[in-house]
C-alpha cells in the first residue's frame, strides 16, 4: 500500500494530485446528487429561487442565485442534479482554495491534505458539497477568505488582498451570517496580537465592503420590523440557567461526527501540538483559531441552555481549522505517505456515501414507525425519498377531482408550514397548481410572502392539504381557523423494497372562512 502511494506521489505534482482529488469526490457526489429527491430543506432553497430578493426570512440570498445560475435561470430545475450543482461546484472551488492556502502557508503537500480533509467532512462535503444550502455559496466565500487572509498576513500592505478580503467576507455573510465570524476572528487577532492595525487604513476599507455588501440583510430587517431576527434569536438566547445535558451532550457528539470523526481527532491533535508549541504560529494559524474556537464554544454553551442548535451549525468552525490540521500532519509524516488517520477519513467518508445510498434506495420498507397513521416516522432517509412517485399519483387523484367537479384547476394545495416546499416542489409545480401556506410567519417563514402573489391565481374555497404519515399534524388545530370542514379524500401509498414505506395521507378541505390567504 506505502509503495503504491509513493509511485502515485512520484508520478504527479502535488497540484495535479490536489485536482485529482477533488475531481474524484465531485464525480461521486453528481452521481448522487442526480439520483436523489431533494430533501425538505433543499426544496426550500429551491422554493426561495422562484423570487429573486435582496433577502429572504431564514437566510441572505446567494442560495437563490446559486439556483438560478446552474439551472439556467430555472429552465433545468427539473433535474434535483442540476439544482444542486451549484453546490458540487462549490465545494471543488472551496477545496482549491483550501489547497492555495496551505501551500501558502507551508507547503503543496500540506495542501494535498487539506483538500482530502475538506472533501471528507460530512459537513463541507455533503451538507455543504452536495445538498443545496446557503451552506453552499458560504463556504466558497469561506475558504476564499480563509485564503486572503493567508495572503494578507504574507503581506499585509498589499490593498489588493485587504480588499479581496472585504468582498469575499461580505459575499460569505450575504450567503449566511455565520460569515460574521470571518471578521469576529480578525478582530480579536487585532485587538490581542496586532494593535498596529488599528492604524491601518486597508483594514477599515475591507470592513467597510463588507458592510456595503451585507447591508441588504439590514435594509430588509428594517422594513419587516427584524422578524427574521426576532425568530432566529429565540433559538439561540439563553432564557435562564436551567442546564440541558442531553442537548449539551448531543452538539458535542454532533460536532464530533458530522465534521468526520477522523478529521477532528487530526484537528484537536493539531490544535494541542499548536498550543504546546510543537508547531510553528504564525499570524495567519491564530486567525483561523480565533475564527473557529468562538464560534464552536458557542454552540456548546448554548446547547447547555437550549436544545436549538443544529448539527451543522459548527461545520464552518472546522473548516477554519483545515488548514491547522494540514500543516500539522505534514509537519509529522515523512513525504510520500498518507497518514492512517486521513486514509481512515477518506474511506469511512466513502463508505458512509454508499451505504447511505443502499439504505435510501433499497433498505425494505422503513426502520422508523410501522403504525400506518405514523408509517416512517424517524427514518431519516424517507427526507429523500418517495415524493416523486407520490406526486405523479396525486396528480392523477386532482385531475380526477377536477373532471368530477370537486375542485378546479385554480384550487390549490394548502400546508401549514415552511416545509411545503418538497409539497410544492413534488406535487404542485410539475403540474401547475398552486401551493398556499396558512399560518403564523414563524411556521410558514418565507411563504408569508409568497402568499401575496399566488393568492389571485386560487380559489380558497375549496383546497387538499398533503399530510406525508411522518409529519401527522393537528388537523384541527392547524387549519380549524381557515376552513370549516375536512375529510380524508385519498392515501397515496409509498413503498421501498415492495414493503410500504410512507403514506401521504391527501384531504379535502371546504368552507373558507377568511377572504384571502
Amino acid at each position: 500500500m506505502k509503495t503504491a502511494q509513493k509511485r502515485l506521489l512520484q508520478k504527479l505534482s502535488y497540484s495535479r494530485l490536489a485536482f485529482l482529488f477533488i475531481l474524484v469526490f465531485s464525480v461521486l457526489r453528481i452521481i448522487v446528487a442526480f439520483t436523489m429527491e431533494l430533501g425538505t430543506d433543499e426544496a426550500y432553497y429551491w422554493f426561495y429561487s422562484q423570487d429573486l430578493k435582496l433577502n429572504y426570512f431564514d437566510h441572505p440570498p446567494m442560495v437563490a442565485l446559486l439556483v438560478r445560475l446552474f439551472t439556467l435561470n430555472l429552465r433545468l430545475q427539473d433535474y434535483e442534479g442540476f439544482i444542486r450543482l451549484g453546490s458540487i461546484a462549490g465545494c471543488g472551488l472551496s477545496a482549491w482554495f483550501i489547497f492555495k492556502t496551505c501551500t501558502l502557508l507551508h507547503s503543496p503537500r500540506a495542501g494535498v491534505f487539506g483538500v482530502c480533509l475538506y472533501n471528507v467532512s460530512f459537513y463541507a462535503g455533503i451538507t455543504a458539497g452536495l445538498f443545496i444550502m446557503p451552506d453552499s455559496p458560504q463556504m466558497v466565500f469561506y475558504t476564499f477568505s480563509l485564503w486572503m487572509i493567508a495572503r494578507i498576513t504574507a503581506d499585509e500592505d498589499s490593498w489588493l488582498n485587504w480588499i479581496l478580503f472585504g468582498a469575499a467576507a461580505g459575499l460569505c455573510i450575504m450567503s449566511k451570517v455565520h460569515g460574521v465570524f470571518l471578521w469576529v476572528g480578525l478582530g480579536l487577532f487585532i485587538i490581542l496580537f496586532k494593535r498596529g492595525w488599528l492604524t491601518n487604513l486597508k483594514v477599515y476599507v475591507a470592513l467597510l465592503l463588507s458592510i456595503i455588501i451585507s447591508s441588504p440583510i439590514v435594509a430588509w430587517s428594517l422594513q419587516y420590523d427584524y422578524a427574521s431576527y426576532r425568530f432566529n434569536s429565540e433559538r439561540v438566547i439563553i432564557k435562564d440557567d436551567t442546564i440541558h445535558l442531553k442537548s449539551f451532550l448531543t452538539e458535542l457528539a454532533s460536532q464530533f461526527f458530522f465534521n468526520n470523526p477522523f478529521n477532528v481527532i487530526v484537528t484537536v491533535g493539531a490544535l494541542a501540538a499548536y498550543a504546546k508549541k510543537k508547531m510553528q504560529r504564525t499570524d495567519a494559524l491564530a486567525i483561523y483559531n480565533l475564527i473557529s474556537l468562538p464560534l464552536a464554544l458557542i454552540l456548546l454553551v448554548v446547547s447547555l441552555f437550549r436544545n436549538t442548535t443544529l448539527p451543522h451549525w459548527s461545520g464552518p468552525a472546522y473548516v477554519a481549522l483545515i488548514p491547522v490540521a494540514a500543516i500539522r500532519i505534514a509537519d509529522t509524516t515523512p513525504a510520500l505517505q498518507f497518514p492512517k488517520l486521513v486514509r481512515a477519513g477518506i474511506a469511512g467518508f466513502i463508505v458512509f456515501v454508499i451505504a447511505w445510498q443502499c439504505v435510501l434506495y433499497f433498505y425494505p420498507g422503513t426502520y422508523g414507525s410501522k403504525e400506518p397513521g405514523y408509517l416512517g416516522k424517524g427514518d431519516v432517509t424517507l427526507d429523500k425519498y418517495g415524493r416523486r412517485e407520490a406526486g405523479d399519483a396525486f396528480a392523477r387523484f386532482y385531475e380526477n377531482e377536477v373532471k368530477q367537479g370537486a375542485a378546479t384547476t385554480r384550487t390549490p394545495v394548502v400546508y401549514y408550514k415552511w416545509w411545503a416546499a418538497d409539497i410544492e416542489y413534488y406535487f404542485c409545480r410539475p403540474y401547475g397548481i398552486q401551493m398556499i401556506g396558512l399560518g403564523t410567519m414563524n411556521n410558514l417563514h418565507e411563504y408569508m410572502w409568497m402568499n401575496e402573489r399566488r393568492k389571485s391565481k386560487v380559489d380558497m374555497n375549496v383546497a387538499y392539504c398533503i399530510v406525508p404519515s411522518e409529519d401527522r399534524n393537528d388537523l384541527a388545530g392547524d387549519y380549524a381557523a381557515y376552513y370549516r370542514s375536512k375529510q380524508l379524500a385519498a392515501v397515496i401509498h409509498c413503498f421501498r423494497g415492495n414493503r410500504p414505506a410512507r403514506n401521504f395521507f391527501v384531504y379535502r378541505m371546504n368552507g373558507w372562512k377568511t377572504p384571502g390567504p
